[in-house]
């Protein structure tokens, strides 16, 4: 028997085609019987023309989607009556084909994702509707990323700074808060609170009702989850990646979403945090010592020289404040030194 000439590339490109002659077909599928070598470097031209002759269908779903789409089906339907299946084991590489079909006309047929971001002042709060009927208390100086409405299987936010979720049940649509670079939050309807102020080097989770997922990159960079319970505080540290879970008085966590600040047993290092927030100021602490003083109480929208009146009178620790200035066109935050 004669051998068949040289397959390459392009004659089997012209076979997938259906440009060949028919001696020239024959050519080809002996050629495929030889070796697997054969058949895998023909998975691999099909896939190429496959994904070739798709997209130009593609391109005109926009024109003429019903028209279009249709004319996918028959090209997908045309594939699958190739000689190639006689001798090509029906493998990944050639069920890609309606697969791709799929997910390209989904990016065409779908309108592009808007998103709007919210954002709060220092000292200011603002609290949001969702398009679920979720509702999100912001804290002041975060931002919420959302989109404009949800879609597909779920609904995903992103947070900087602190916010009170009010999640709306949703058994089908799980409700995702992605905060920092590892950390996510995922629920399906409850209520509970995030700190992820990015200088604060930590994400705090405080759960108060119901049950959510804490996902998050481990410090051998694999992804775990825990479930949280209600009542529980869960902080975790972005520099080391590791967590740790703290008692917590879920009062003084959520206490803001009222315009109050309230502690209970809360470190002084802990105190300034929050009100560095609240009040755009950042502080100096000059004596080490005072670092770890606990502080108990609750300031119902007093200014930030009431509260450190407290702390004077309380602890007898000493403050100096510097008011905000200016450094070309920006204005740096102010500072307090206590002492």
């Amino acid at each position: 028997m004669e051998q068949p000439a040289q397959i390459n590339e392009t004659i089997l490109w012209g076979y997938f085609a259906e440009t060949l002659t028919p001696a020239e077909r024959k050519d080809v599928e002996y050629w495929l019987r030889q070796s697997e070598t054969h058949k895998s470097l023909a998975r691999d031209i099909h896939y190429i023309y496959s994904a070739t002759d798709t997209l130009q269908t593609i391109r005109q779903l926009q024109l003429n989607s019903p028209a279009a789409l249709e004319n996918v089906k028959r090209q997908i339907r045309k594939h699958r009556r190739m000689h190639i299946f006689r001798w090509i084991q029906r493998t990944a590489a050639i069920l890609f084909v309606p697969l791709l079909v799929s997910i390209i006309y989904n990016e065409v047929k779908e309108e592009p994702t808007e998103y709007i971001s919210i954002h709060t002042n220092p000292g200011m709060m603002t609290n949001i509707d969702l398009p679920d009927g979720s509702k999100v208390w912001l804290n002041s100086g975060s931002v919420l990323r959302r989109p404009v409405k949800f879609t597909g299987n779920t609904r995903e936010v992103q947070l900087s700074g602190e916010a009170y979720f009010q999640i709306a049940g949703d058994a089908k649509r799980k409700f995702i808060v992605a905060a920092g670079n590892h950390l996510k939050v995922e629920v399906l309807g409850t209520e509970f609170n995030i700190e992820a102020y990015q200088e604060d080097g930590f994400i705090a989770t405080t759960l108060i009702r119901g049950s959510i997922s804490l996902s998050y990159i481990s410090s051998n960079n694999q992804r775990k989850s825990l479930i949280m319970q209600p009542n529980q505080k869960v902080f975790y540290y972005e520099n080391t990646q590791s967590i740790k879970s703290r008692p917590t008085y879920v009062a003084a966590d959520i206490a803001w979403i009222e315009g109050k600040i309230s502690f209970r047993n809360t470190p002084l290092e802990i105190v300034l945090k929050k009100l560095s927030h609240r009040f755009n100021v950042d502080f100096i602490i000059q004596n080490e010592e005072i670092k770890q003083y606990p502080f108990t109480g609750t300031f119902d929208k007093q200014q930030l020289v009431q509260i450190l009146e407290h702390f004077r009178i309380s602890s007898n620790i000493q403050y100096r404040i510097t008011e905000p200035s200016l450094s070309g066109n920006i204005q740096k935050r102010g500072e307090v030194i206590l002492y």
